[in-house]
C-alpha cells in the first residue's frame, strides 16, 4: 500500500513538472519579439505597442503547474510547514525563485501601449530571450527536489515506524545492539499506562535490552516480580552520550534509573538496592542470614574482580569486533582464555559440593554472572563451559529458570 501511494504520489509529481516545463517551453517559443513591437510617433509622442502573445496564459499556466506540484509534495509528505533540513529548504528557495521568474515573463507578454513625449528616446519592456527557459530549468529541478524529499521523509518515518513495530534481533550487547522484539506477555509496561491505572510510579529503566549490564537489572526486577518500564537508549547510535542522559549517568553508559524522586546508576548497585527493597517479595536474592549473605556478597565481588574483567574483552573481541569490521585480537584471546580457565576451575570446585554459586539457592551471586555469560556460551570458547561438568550443570539449571527465559525472549534471543 505504502509502495503504491509512492508511486502514485512521484508520477503526478512528474507530470506536474513536465506540464511546467512543457508550457514554460511554449511560452518561450511564443513570446513577443522585438520585431513585434510597433513603435509610432505622432504629434510629438511615440508610442510603443504589442498586442498579448500566447506566452502570457502560458507562463501562467506553468506557474500554476509548478505550485500544484510544491503543495502536493508538501502536504503528502506531511510537511507543509518544514523548516528543519537542506531538502525542504532548497527546495522552497527553487520554488520561489522559479515562480517569479514565470510570472514575471508572463506579465510582460500581456497588452502593451506605452506613450513618451520624446522621439528619441522611449522604454518598451519586453521579455529577454531564455527567460522562459531558465524558468522551465528551474521548475523540472524544483519538482525533482520534492519528489526526493517526499520519498527520503517516507522512508524515515517506514524506519521509525519499523523500529517501533518490528524491530531488528541482530544486536549485539554490552554495547551494541538493536530493539529487541515485544514479548507477547510482557512484565513492563510503556508510557506510564501502569502509572495512570494504579496511581502509582512504576521503576523507569533506561538502557537497552540486549545489552548485558541492563540485563542484569532486568533480570532483577523480573525476579522479584517488580513492574518496570523501559526507555530505550539507543548505543548504536551513542544515545548514552547525550546530555540529557548524561543527567542520569554522568560517565555515559547504561543502565540508569528512575523511581518516584529517587535516581540511581550502575546495574549491581541496582540490582542490590531492589533485592533489599523488595527483600519479601520474589526470590530472595541475598541470603537466608548474615553469614548466607555474606557469601552470596563474596560471590558477587568475585564476578566483578575475577570472572568479568575477563569475558567482557572475550566478548569485545569474540562478538563486537567481528560485527563493527575490526580485526580480533587472537593472542589477548588465547591469552584471556588460559586466565579464564584458572577462573572456571574455581567455579568447578566450588559448584561440585554446591547447587548454585552462594549454596543451595539461587541468589545474587547467581544472577549477577548470567549476563556476559549468556554472551560467552554464544561464542565459539563456550566449550571452556560446557566441558566443566558442574559448571555446565549451573548454567543448564539456572537458564530454565522463568525470568531468564522471559528476558531472553525480550532481548530476541
Amino acid at each position: 500500500m505504502m509502495e503504491k501511494r509512492k508511486v502514485v504520489m512521484c508520477g503526478v509529481l512528474s507530470l506536474l513538472g513536465l506540464l511546467s516545463a512543457v508550457t514554460a517551453f511554449a511560452a518561450e517559443a511564443t513570446r513577443i519579439k522585438k520585431s513585434q513591437v510597433k513603435v509610432t510617433t505622432l504629434d510629438g509622442f511615440t508610442r510603443c505597442s504589442y498586442n498579448r502573445s500566447p506566452a502570457y496564459n502560458l507562463g501562467f499556466a506553468s506557474a500554476i503547474f509548478l505550485m500544484m506540484a510544491q503543495i502536493i509534495a508538501s502536504v503528502g509528505s506531511g510537511c507543509f510547514c518544514c523548516r528543519k533540513g537542506p531538502a525542504p529548504t532548497r527546495s522552497k528557495f527553487t520554488f520561489v525563485l522559479a515562480f517569479l521568474v514565470l510570472l514575471t515573463g508572463a506579465s510582460l507578454n500581456d497588452e502593451h501601449i506605452q506613450e513618451t513625449k520624446t522621439a528619441d528616446h522611449y522604454l518598451c519592456y519586453i521579455v529577454k530571450p531564455g527567460v522562459f527557459f531558465i524558468g522551465s530549468i528551474i521548475s523540472l529541478f524544483t519538482v525533482g527536489l520534492g519528489i526526493v524529499y517526499y520519498l527520503c521523509l517516507n522512508s524515515v518515518k517506514q524506519n521509525v515506524a519499523a523500529a517501533t513495530t518490528t524491530p531488528a534481533n541482530h544486536g549485539i550487547a554490552m554495547g551494541q545492539a538493536q530493539i529487541p522484539e515485544r514479548v507477547e506477555d510482557p512484565v513492563f509496561v510503556l508510557e506510564d499506562t501502569y502509572m495512570r491505572r494504579h496511581n502509582r510510579m512504576v521503576v523507569k529503566l533506561y538502557g537497552q535490552v540486549t545489552a548485558a549490564c541492563p540485563q542484569r537489572v532486568l533480570l532483577c526486577l523480573l525476579e522479584k516480580e517488580i513492574e518496570f518500564e523501559i526507555i530505550h537508549i539507543d548505543l548504536d547510535t551513542l544515545e548514552q552520550k547525550r546530555p540529557e542522559h548524561l543527567l542520569r549517568q554522568p560517565f555515559g553508559q547504561v543502565p540508569a534509573i528512575e523511581d518516584g524522586d529517587f535516581k540511581l546508576f550502575e546495574s549491581r548497585a541496582i540490582a542490590r538496592y531492589y533485592a533489599t527493597k523488595y527483600a519479601d517479595q520474589g526470590t530472595n536474592l541475598l541470603g537466608k542470614s548474615l553469614e548466607h549473605r555474606a557469601i552470596v556478597d563474596q560471590w558477587a565481588d568475585v564476578e566483578v574482580g575475577y570472572f568479568n574483567v575477563l569475558v567482557h574483552p572475550l566478548v569485545m573481541n569474540l562478538v563486537i569486533k567481528p560485527r563493527l569490521g575490526e580485526e580480533c585480537d587472537a593472542v589477548l584471546v588465547e591469552e584471556l582464555k588460559v586466565k579464564l580457565g584458572v577462573v572456571l576451575d574455581i567455579y568447578e570446585n566450588q559448584l561440585a559440593s554446591n547447587r548454585f554459586l552462594a549454596g543451595d539457592e539461587f541468589t545474587m551471586a547467581d544472577l549477577t554472572h548470567m549476563p556476559a555469560m549468556g554472551y560467552l556460551m554464544r561464542t565459539n570458547i563456550n566449550r571452556i563451559v560446557k566441558d566443566r561438568v558442574n559448571m555446565n550443570r549451573w548454567w543448564e539449571e539456572v537458564t530454565a529458570r522463568p525470568a531468564w527465559k522471559k528476558l531472553m525472549k525480550m532481548a530476541g534471543f
